[in-house]
């Protein structure tokens, strides 16, 4: 039986990420809301609102029982599902690469007891994948979501607690 990875958010800017963890011999579940963008055979689709914590959890169990643990995560959740993270890591034995957005390499930033938290899960090796941005000559921009693929890969293969994608310094310079 092949490893099992479940990434969330994989139908936009970790299609590529869904690609290249499937090359790698994974089994891939996909968790997305739009099932209209859960095409590729290469995948398990979870067409479902991980709003809806309930449903969240069915779909996550369906996808343990029929592929085994889930023994790769890469989740990108967004803030209006803030116990979603912690619902996915209940099913993961095994590696959280927890994709964030800049924000979270904000100097200022306090710390919102996120690691904490995912300590709980004693299955669950939790990492997280910051998402900077690039400087270039004419100014800096945001990562492209082939950049954001190519960097979650990347953070898989050197398995770094904390990793960054792009830049997160000078905070001044994000665009």
């Amino acid at each position: 039986m092949k490893p099992h990875a479940l990434v969330v958010g994989g139908t936009g800017m970790l299609a590529e990420a869904v690609s290249g963890l499937a090359g790698r011999g994974y089994q891939v579940s996909v968790l997305a809301r739009r099932p209209e963008r859960l095409s590729s055979a290469d995948i398990n689709p979870i067409a479902l609102d991980y709003r809806d914590s309930k449903k969240l959890r069915a779909g996550l169990a369906e996808a343990v029982s029929k592929f085994g643990p889930i023994s790769l995560a890469v989740v990108w959740i967004h803030g209006t599902a803030p116990e979603a993270p912690y619902i996915v890591a209940e099913y993961v034995q095994g590696r959280y690469f927890h994709v964030l957005g800049s924000a979270f390499a904000d100097p200022n930033r306090l710390d919102d007891e996120r690691q904490k938290r995912f300590a709980q899960f004693e299955h669950t090796d939790y990492r997280e994948v910051i998402l900077g941005f690039v400087i270039e000559q004419a100014g800096a921009r945001w990562l492209t979501n082939g950049e954001i693929s190519e960097g979650v890969l990347k953070a898989i293969r050197t398995d770094a607690r904390r990793f960054i994608v792009g830049v997160v310094e000078p905070w001044s310079a994000r665009p």
